[in-house]
């Protein structure tokens, strides 16, 4: 998902293994070395050091790649056996485990929270268990520090504002899967972790766990990797969330692991079809404009429907459901943010839509800007529209923001810039793009034009996302001075 800051403050070896199904049935050698070419090139082009990729097709593992580097500093590759910090995708099962509940009779998504926590405030009267789930629930994010209680972690929500009128928009938000996590935990007197290994990966003897801590010593897991523009390099990450953020980001699990994950999914292992449909269906925001399921993301790519989720833009899982077909992506680092990219890509290679001129323009929209070829990364985004007036720019502009974000990290301002400008110029009422636009001028001492992108960022920003306008309106003001 995306993250709560703009600007600088936004931000090939075919394995053959024996976890599910029957594997690579049904890909031409021609289709196999397509797409072993594109995930190369694509790892390439994201600067991702290591990568576990598969794709499932009517529930056989068609194409399964691992790449790269589990560790930089041993150089240990990439395999079957390595786990992966999925980060927020982890909230998927979080829903899952929900549904499960759900199913039993044991909760409702229409019960009020307040019906699993005592003595809460008359503000949080109305949520119920689908606004946790689905964002709705206009609580205060969580952002405490570790060593508070879960007691001591409430009364400080309970003294924070509301962020909005409860059941009205999206506003993701980590509050809502750690609160899901304590209702599950009250529930089933089970532990959040021990509850969800015991009904969803029962069978498993290794290859999935829970921690929220990237500095732990964990046996075949994958060092999670930050790319420090200002020294140009990749560094070990060493956030710890501690086990409040197991709901939202804590689930470590190899491709292996997922891929099982995800037959029992389908085969209704986990919850029956009904129970599914209702977690696959868009939630009635009152606004009318967001768009988000039952804890699941939904994305459209050349005309079909995905449901899924993606995590610290490090991991990607997405259910053709219609064609049965699921992609799994997983890796440890990336110095440019492949967000969903290839996952659509890789959607486009297994299924070409006809007429399409180029399946995978929004791949080299990025090659072009990493390259600083803007005037022709324009003309490739004029493509696209032209392709499909209805395609879904989301995760390409982010994408595009985030190289601009490296370059200002890197302090070349004047690349920053342009990259800033080639997105406010093709999504010129996307506010989040004139805001990082406002930002390199800013730095860049262009004052007067600064104050003009930050003045439209906040008018195009009409529900003030992020709580952001404030912000652009001290910085206005700080410019007037």
């Amino acid at each position: 998902m995306k993250t709560k800051s703009v600007g600088i403050l936004i931000s090939l070896l075919l394995i053959v293994g024996s976890c599910t199904g029957k594997r690579n049935g049904n890909l031409t050698i021609e289709k196999k070395n397509s797409l072993d070419e594109y995930v190369r090139s694509a790892m390439e082009i994201h600067h991702i050091p290591g990568l576990a990729v598969a794709v499932v097709k009517d529930g056989n593992v068609i194409y399964e790649n691992y790449l790269g580097n589990a560790t930089l500093e041993e150089e240990s590759p990439v395999d079957n056996k390595t786990i992966f910090r999925v980060f927020s995708t982890t909230k998927l099962i979080t829903a899952t485990g929900i549904f499960q509940l759900v199913e039993k009779g044991k909760i409702s998504l229409e019960d009020k929270i307040s019906k699993h926590f005592d003595s809460l405030p008359e503000a949080w009267e109305q949520v119920r268990v689908k606004h946790l789930l689905t964002h709705s629930s206009g609580l205060p994010d969580l952002r405490y520090p570790r060593h508070l209680s879960n007691a001591e972690v409430m009364q400080e929500l309970f003294n924070d504002k509301m962020d909005f009128q409860t059941g009205n928009q999206f506003r993701y938000n980590q509050t809502n899967y750690w609160l899901l996590a304590r209702i599950i935990e009250k529930t089933t007197r089970l532990s959040f972790d021990a509850y969800v290994l015991k009904n969803q990966f029962a069978a498993s003897k290794e290859g999935v766990l829970f921690s929220s801590d990237s500095r732990e010593e964990i046996h075949n897991r994958a060092t999670r990797y930050y790319y420090d523009a200002s020294k140009n390099e990749f560094r070990k990450d060493t956030i710890n969330v501690g086990k409040r953020g197991h709901p939202g980001n804590g689930l470590n699990i190899s491709l292996n692991e997922f891929v099982a994950w995800n037959r029992r999914l389908n085969n209704g292992e986990l919850i029956r079809e009904k129970a599914k449909l209702h977690m696959w269906t868009p939630f009635q925001f009152a606004n009318s404009e967001d768009e988000f399921l039952h804890g699941w993301g939904s994305y459209a790519v050349s005309g079909k429907t995905s449901y899924g989720f993606t995590g610290g833009n490090l991991s990607a899982f997405r259910k053709f459901v219609a064609d049965d077909l699921t992609i799994i992506v997983l890796s440890n680092g990336y110095k440019h943010p492949g967000y969903d990219i290839i996952v659509n890509d890789l959607s486009k290679l297994i299924f070409p839509m006809e007429g399409d001129a180029d399946l995978l323009l929004e791949q080299q929209v990025m090659k072009l800007v990493l390259e600083k070829k803007y005037a022709d990364a324009k003309t490739r985004y004029a493509q696209i529209r032209l392709q499909d007036p209805s395609y879904d720019f989301d995760n390409l502009r982010w994408n595009i923001n985030s190289i601009g974000n490296t370059f200002l990290r890197s302090d070349d301002i004047e690349e920053a810039c342009s990259v800033y400008q080639l997105n406010a110029e093709v999504n010129s009422k996307w506010w989040v793009a004139l805001a990082s636009y406002a930002e390199g001028l800013e730095k860049k001492g262009d004052v007067a034009r600064a104050l003009q992108f930050y003045e439209k960022a906040i008018q195009l920003n009409t529900d003030n996302a992020y709580n952001y306008n404030p912000f652009m309106t001290d910085k206005i003001d700080q410019l007037k001075k």
